[in-house]
């Protein structure tokens, strides 16, 4: 494995769009001198390099994006990290969706149909049979762990760190969207990983739901390696901001 290094708590901030920001503007691309991951909201950038300084080899990274509390936006998090790390990475970065399916299949008749991880596994298949192209990203593919409302359960601990093996000859970068810690399989999914980021849900996440989730996954096995602060509402306007 690849453990990251300083696991202390690194709060990085991803701030929501203030009202009279259309989100158009909120996200438009910033000049950073760095090909085409400039076209990336800032605070992924910053994510996405945070945690490469953090590598302590050039090994694959499996990373996790775990909140403490349901709702806080973590999908969203670990999809824009993915989008950085792919256009930063020669290989395909993978991103495994590991929270339950919904009862009726939304979105391309073929993304319905495509098997999910584990049951590649199941029948014998090879893994990238369950591995489906990112919309607008050229080096991005994402996969569904597994079918039903907690597919981690149906996982189980060997069988996931046997799957991440395979998965990590091929990827640079695999992402773990898990549910929160209020799902116990998914806290300890963070030992298989190389480190895990908390989502928080600025204004609504508690202090101590932040202590006890980032307890837990030390407790588990796993190592917390920084914070995302997301949804944080700059009051200021942008341009003002600046100054």
């Amino acid at each position: 494995m690849n453990r990251l290094s300083n696991p202390e708590l690194t709060i990085l901030r991803k701030s929501a769009p203030v009202a009279n920001q259309s989100e158009e503007h909120a996200v438009a691309p910033v000049r950073i001198g760095i090909g085409a991951i400039s076209r990336h909201h800032p605070s992924f950038v910053q994510l996405y390099f945070a945690i490469e300084a953090r590598r302590t080899s050039a090994m694959p990274l499996v990373v996790q994006f775990i909140s403490p509390t349901p709702c806080a936006g973590a999908s969203t998090v670990a999809s824009g990290y993915a989008r950085v790390a792919a256009d930063d990475c020669a290989q395909p970065v993978l991103y495994i969706d590991c929270n339950g399916s919904p009862a009726k299949p939304r979105g391309r008749t073929a993304d319905a149909q495509t098997p999910t991880l584990f049951e590649t596994l199941r029948r014998g298949l090879p893994l990238s049979d369950a591995l489906i192209p990112a919309r607008d990203a050229k080096n991005l593919v994402w996969a569904r762990l597994g079918p039903g409302e907690r597919p981690l359960l149906a996982l189980g601990g060997d069988r996931l760190q046997s799957m991440l093996d395979m998965l990590r000859a091929n990827h640079p970068v695999v992402v773990l969207d898990t549910p929160s810690t209020e799902a116990p399989e998914a806290a300890a999914v963070s030992r298989y990983c190389d480190g895990s980021v908390l989502v928080i849900a600025a204004g609504r996440t508690k202090q101590w739901e932040i202590e006890n989730a980032k307890a837990l996954l030390e407790r588990l096995g796993g190592q917390t390696v920084g914070a995302v602060l997301n949804r944080e509402r700059n009051l200021l306007p942008r341009w003002l901001s600046r100054h």
